[in-house]
């Protein structure tokens, strides 16, 4: 901020807000905001708001008492288009990836009367595209990206005391967790940090002396009074969550991956042209190793992966417009064998699929390019087309909720142009009752 200096008429500057990184080769996962690309003042000149690249909207508000600019809550949100998302298994906060190379954390702050969605952490900053997530735990989750290999990560003390005291999320905070998390310069692994780490942590080009490392760890680690979510400043420097394996054995970019219901294996696959590299691989989270052989059923890339409510079978779809099923091996090796598949399921790819609850019986719905969903039952002879229903776009995302409502599946659809209906079925028949396309809020 500038302003004229009464006795020369030279304007000065009198206030600098955000921050500048000293550190050569920095980016917004070692303090470096990217620059803001506007700002406005507030009708009464007491706020100024700044967009930034990081996707959100920085508030700083004038304190005559303190005579100082306090930065506020802002804002914030993806700078691209999200490529996936991931409900925490009980449903407390939401994680989403996306084009923007960034894995966010979405909770509810819950405040006297009122309470509203915020975003809490931003666990990796990459350097890839992130294409797919799902969580393995309650405080683990596991994540691919435009790289060969998938990456897990592990939540850190300061978010699960963050969640905790601002949004009632229990459980995590109460194990030993890692204190923080910091990304070496021009590095992808986000190293777990200990402030009591002796000797000193040497972070690629970085060696922390104390009092760096103290800098580093996110203010409200070492602050009483946890009030308000973290601003802009502390999610694209302190929340990072540090990584705990890498899984290997793809060739290309990961293109899906899903973790079973009971956080005991992981089904991952790639980008794909040819049938050496369309395979599904198996890693179980015990130790973190293959069940090999993988799973081969397709030719082109795999869209997604889905495992049964009761993790008995694997579905999977795939740019060859077939769906497959796996299913489990009954002398619990863990282990999966091809049950069934459909080649050209659809006229085009397919993008999406879901299983519906187990009461319903081995019944699940896919959506494709051709702008078309439909209904299958799995037998023990074969398949069964039940239904196909045609919506105003390529199908993208197709999911249905959990639990029955009063014996009736509620089947949620979404397409390419942006728009979601919600279709109700009958449990017995399977035939619609109702469907309506949500409005813009």
């Amino acid at each position: 901020m500038w302003d004229s200096e009464p006795t020369s008429g030279l304007w000065i500057c009198t206030t600098r807000l955000g921050e500048i990184s000293a550190q050569k080769g920095s980016t917004t996962a070692t303090g470096s905001t990217g620059g803001f690309w506007i700002g406005l003042w507030s009708p009464d000149g007491q706020s100024v708001a700044c967009l930034g690249r990081t996707g959100s909207w920085r508030l700083w508000t004038y304190d005559s008492q303190q005579d100082r600019w306090l930065q506020s809550i802002g804002t914030s949100g993806h700078t691209k288009s999200i490529t996936d998302i991931a409900w925490a298994r009980d449903g407390s906060y939401l994680l989403s990836t996306s084009s923007d190379q960034t894995t966010r954390l979405h909770a509810k702050w819950i405040r006297s009367g009122t309470s509203s969605w915020h975003e809490f952490a931003r666990p990796q900053i990459h350097g890839y595209v992130l294409n797919c997530i799902d969580v393995v735990g309650e405080s683990q989750f596991v994540s691919g990206a435009d790289e060969k290999l998938l990456r897990v990560f592990d939540e850190p003390q300061s978010t699960a005391e963050l969640l905790s005291e601002l949004c009632g999320v229990k459980g995590a905070c109460e194990r030993a967790l890692p204190e923080a998390a910091v990304i070496p310069v021009l590095g992808l692994s986000n190293k777990a940090l200990e402030p009591s780490a002796e000797p000193l942590q040497d972070l690629g080009d970085q060696v922390l002396t104390d009092n760096a490392l103290q800098s580093i760890m996110p203010d409200y680690t070492r602050n009483d009074k946890l009030h308000e979510p973290p601003t802009e400043d502390a999610l694209a420097r302190h929340t990072l969550w540090p990584e705990s394996e890498k899984l290997y054995g793809h060739g290309y970019e990961i293109s899906a991956v899903a973790v079973s219901h009971d956080g005991l294996v992981i089904a991952t696959a790639c980008k794909a042209s040819s049938l050496d590299h369309a395979v599904i691989r198996i890693f179980e989270t015990i130790d973190w190793r293959e069940l090999k052989p993988p799973l081969v059923a397709h030719s082109l890339t795999v869209t997604d992966l889905r495992f049964s409510d009761n993790d008995c079978y694997l579905l999977s779809t795939g740019r060859d417009r077939q769906w497959s099923t796996f299913g489990k091996d009954s002398e619990g090796s863990g282990l999966f064998a091809l049950k069934a598949k459909y080649p050209r399921a659809h006229s085009r790819m397919i993008l999406s699929a879901c299983w519906a609850p187990v009461e319903v019986g081995e019944v699940f719905v896919t959506g494709g390019r051709d702008k078309a969903y439909k209904i299958w039952n799995l037998q023990e002879t074969g398949s069964e087309l039940l239904d196909t229903f045609h919506a105003s776009g390529p199908v993208t995302a197709v999911d249905i909720l959990r639990p029955l409502i009063q014996a009736m599946l509620v089947l949620a659809v979404a397409t390419e142009n942006g728009e979601v209906s919600v279709v109700v079925l009958e449990k017995e028949t399977l035939k619609v009752k109702s469907s309506h396309r949500l409005e813009d809020q």
